[in-house]
């Protein structure tokens, strides 16, 4: 049976792509995701729907959200060549340069469009230079929301800000474009929640499609790794990718995990101060014997300055337990008020070189959260169930230098407060460890 194939808007578009076209366009599809194959137009494809949709609608509002201002800037400009090339949708579009095609480009390339049926797109970013996370999406409310490159939008963003933008109204539907990188968030439950319509199309649809060729797949399949083509073209959701620096079996396993000691513990605390803009300070709880690890309370710290930050954790921790504080820029101000205070507070600077095995950890940094991993991957350790904390976690990598030392790879979306503060918690610090502490 020869494949089904229509234009729309002078693109031919393949049955995955009408596909895509009809569930988005569907209004009894009220959730969907879709996971397609790299380079497949699925993007194209949900900008040439929402043009559809918005010809066939009034008074709504879209909302395009992509993790990074380059993501995002995709969507748009397939949004803007839509407009600028076809009649019907320029004719619509509330603006006086429709006479003119390179002004009216430049005008519909905005992050605000707006159209004379009272529809309009605004493309957020999830995570702007400088800003704390999910800060643009903020106060809106949508009534359909397209997520591209799902599974690279945190947990925490998706939870506290985009999940609301689709509680003002009951008809708001929710779009995901996914490169299923890895099951650490939301994009992942979705695709396991029945209340999901799922979209798949893996490289065998794309040939049987002509969206790609036999030639380009194998010369993929040996340039990419295993890992890597699974994401990209068989587009199956990966557990963990080889630079993970925890599993996300482990972490999970560590959610379920009931440790019982049976020699005295201690609580030990670590303080991951946050810089001033979007960083927390992250204060978190653990009873240990000096082998395993049960995770008990994270705080949040809200102060910003330094004696208001010291000033709080005084409150919260008592003088004669452990405080392993990362003591690089304002943490150093910190550090030094809290031992001021009485407190029995160890510096961990984690940019300097490592206290032990230097020929194997670039820093310090290196060092601990291997450590962290080697907690986690032995069982030595229970924590509390909390998105955030789970998410950054399994968001850690690490890659091995030129020399070959270990180096530790943070999200590129923000600094991993709730990790590292976990990760404190079971350092081996630069000040005067607890007699109980193992080396």
């Amino acid at each position: 049976m020869k494949a089904m194939k229509a234009e729309i808007f002078g693109y031919n578009l393949t049955s995955g792509q009408l596909k895509i076209v009809g569930s988005i366009l569907d209004p009894t599809v009220k959730r969907l995701s879709i996971c397609a194959m790299t380079r497949y137009g699925k993007t194209r494809a949900a900008a040439i729907a929402v043009m559809l949709y918005i010809l066939s609608h009034s008074n709504k509002r879209i909302f395009f959200i992509a993790p990074t201002n380059d993501q995002t800037n995709i969507i748009r400009n397939y949004t803007a060549d839509l407009i600028a090339q076809s009649p019907q949708l320029a004719a619509l579009v509330d603006t006086p340069a429709r006479g003119d095609p390179t002004q009216l480009k430049k005008e519909v390339s905005k992050k605000r469009v707006t159209f004379k049926n009272e529809c309009e797109i605004q493309t957020l970013t999830a995570y702007g230079a400088g800003e704390e996370p999910g800060k643009q999406i903020m106060g809106f409310g949508g009534d359909l929301v397209l997520l591209d490159e799902a599974a690279l939008i945190l947990d925490e963003v998706y939870t506290s800000r985009i999940s609301r933008m689709l509680g003002d109204s009951p008809d708001s539907k929710l779009v995901e474009l996914v490169n299923p990188w890895h099951r650490h968030n939301f994009a992942w439950r979705h695709w396991q929640n029945p209340g999901f319509k799922k979209i798949h199309i893996g490289w065998q649809q794309a040939l049987a499609e002509g969206r790609t060729t036999e030639t380009y797949i194998n010369e993929q399949r040996e340039e990419l790794s295993d890992y890597e083509f699974k994401v990209l073209y068989d587009s199956i959701f990966a557990e963990d990718s080889e630079d993970t620096l925890i599993r996300w079996s482990w972490i999970e396993a560590a959610t379920k995990r009931v440790i019982e000691f049976k020699v005295p513990v201690h609580n030990v605390w670590g303080l991951d101060v946050g810089e001033q803009g979007p960083d927390l300070t992250v204060l978190t709880k653990c009873e240990s014997d000096g082998t395993r690890y049960v995770h008990k309370e994270t705080y949040v710290i809200k102060e910003k300055d330094t004696m208001p930050i010291a000033n709080r954790v005084s409150q919260i921790v008592p003088k004669g337990e452990q405080i392993n504080v990362d003591s690089i820029g304002v943490g150093a101000g910190v550090h030094s008020r809290l031992a001021e205070l009485g407190h029995k507070a160890a510096s961990v600077r984690v940019s300097m070189s490592p206290t032990s095995h230097g020929e194997r950890y670039l820093n310090m940094k290196a060092q601990n959260y291997w450590r962290l991993r080697t907690i986690f991957e032995q069982g030595l350790i229970a924590i509390n169930k909390e998105d955030k904390l789970m998410s950054q976690l399994g968001q850690m990598r690490y890659e091995f230098t030129s020399a070959g030392k270990i180096r530790i790879i943070d999200p590129t979306a923000k600094s991993p407060d709730y990790s590292d503060s976990l990760m404190l918690c079971v350092s081996k610090n630069e000040g005067v460890a607890p007699s109980w502490f193992l080396v």
